[in-house]
């Protein structure tokens, strides 16, 4: 039996053990899987950083105005915008679903007060579906909030949907960062400096994860020059560059299907 699996590595971070200490309070998630038929075993790692770990139950609310299938888990009194949360994940999952056409998966996203910390790790085992667990801090910044939360989900859905339609392109790394951009630009318009990708991690840091923060810092220095009084605004020379290769990158994934 276990030589009919083939992992499928999605890997944005490691445990929180092997977790070196220059990672931002951005956090990390990593998705590993193995494919076997139809059936997928995921193992889903999501971790926030900060000084207070958080200690009491989460307030659990389905999203109901979207068409995805979302739920929040938010710590603390309340998240800033709670409708504001479910439609822009619901968003920047639609925008991750052009990449891999037909594929969609369901989300939970853990909301964490600033400064707090959060370790979740989540094992299942499913039939041609998937189930996508994400953490993120209630930046008291809205736009980095919202940029944050955009480019995570699109950047992980890339990966969870290249897992679910079987096609190695969602291990791509220095896509899923690009995905991650394409979708703020998107759905927010707009792309704050501190939504950009981060510097490469190399102390204390296990091989996938220097590898993805590599990728990360490379696309950052793609990117930097594209910023105008600190963002990239959809209307901008920069953000028409950008645009640009989101379609290039799009268009090379579909015509390699060809």
């Amino acid at each position: 039996m276990l030589s009919s699996l083939f992992p499928l590595l999605s890997a944005c971070g490691s445990q929180p053990r092997g977790v070196p200490p220059q990672v931002s309070s951005a956090g990390f998630t990593a998705l590993t899987s193995w494919k076997f038929g139809g059936w997928i075993y995921l193992e889903n790692e999501t971790y926030v950083p900060g000084a207070i770990a958080v200690s009491k139950k989460p307030v659990i609310t389905k999203c109901r105005s979207v068409s995805h299938d979302i739920r929040v888990e938010h710590y603390g009194a309340s998240i800033s915008d709670l409708e504001s949360t479910c439609l822009n994940v619901s968003s920047a999952a639609r925008e991750a679903e052009h990449w891999f056409p037909g594929r969609s998966a369901k989300y939970s996203i853990i909301v964490v007060p600033e400064g707090h910390s959060i370790y979740v790790k989540r094992r299942s085992l499913v039939i041609n579906s998937i189930h996508v667990t994400l953490a993120i801090a209630d930046f008291s910044m809205r736009n980095r909030y919202d940029g944050n939360l955009v480019d995570l989900v699109a950047h992980e859905s890339f990966h969870a949907l290249g897992i679910l339609a079987n096609d190695q392109r969602g291990g791509d790394e220095y896509t899923a960062y690009y995905a991650g951009l394409c979708a703020q630009l998107e759905v927010i318009g707009s792309i704050p400096e501190s939504a950009l990708p981060g510097a490469p991690l190399m102390d204390g840091a296990d091989e996938a994860t220097r590898n993805s923060s590599g990728t990360a810092y490379l696309v950052r220095r793609e990117v930097f020059p594209l910023l105008h009084d600190g963002s990239i605004t959809s209307d901008s020379d920069g953000g028409r560059i950008l645009a640009k290769r989101c379609q290039e990158l799009r268009s090379g994934i579909h015509n390699s299907d060809d």
